[in-house]
């Protein structure tokens, strides 16, 4: 699980948890928040292993994704049945760049749960779910981003992963 150290991630995580005790709950997160968040919850009883992972670099979601196919290889985790991508990011403006140089809300929001589920792709058992919230900025109204995001438009996905890609997509032409 992404975003799962605070707000509704937590709320979602402890749900998890509380649902299926048997459940082994693997988390994804940046610094030191998520195993600070599996040690509160192992001492509450849970199994909860923690990875650290920034999804504003790839190359991060690419070992931790590696990292729990060899913990899953070896036996140190069971089968994965469910992956919940929570972390989500709504930067207001479309110069904030990833550690590889894209537009930071579509590489948290779309690029890092796409690389997740690809490398993991042949460990979920048959039966599993995949679920993902991440930010409102595709809404682009008032209620839900303040109307600080444009609202939506279909545009190359290739053109809005670079940085400063509305300000060439809504200039006017020359």
């Amino acid at each position: 699980m992404t975003g799962a150290t605070r707000g509704f991630g937590r709320v979602a995580a402890e749900g998890v948890l509380d649902g299926s005790p048997e459940a082994h709950l693997v988390l994804l997160a940046r610094g030191t928040a998520g195993a600070e968040l599996a040690s509160d919850l192992s001492r509450k009883g849970y199994s909860v292993t923690s990875i650290p992972t920034d999804l504003l670099a790839l190359g991060s979601v690419r070992d931790a994704a590696d990292e729990v196919a060899a913990r899953l290889d070896s036996g140190e985790l069971p089968r994965l049945r469910k992956l919940v991508g929570n972390a989500g990011a709504l930067f207001t403006n479309d110069m904030t760049q990833s550690r590889d140089g894209l537009e930071a809300t579509f590489a948290v929001n779309v690029l890092a749960n796409h690389v997740l589920i690809r490398r993991l792709q042949n460990r979920f058992e048959a039966a599993s779910r995949i679920v993902i919230t991440v930010s409102d900025a595709h809404f682009g109204d008032f209620r839900h981003n303040k109307g600080m995001m444009p609202g939506p438009s279909w545009t190359n996905p290739t053109e809005l992963a670079r940085i400063d890609a509305f300000l060439r997509l809504f200039e006017s032409p020359p």
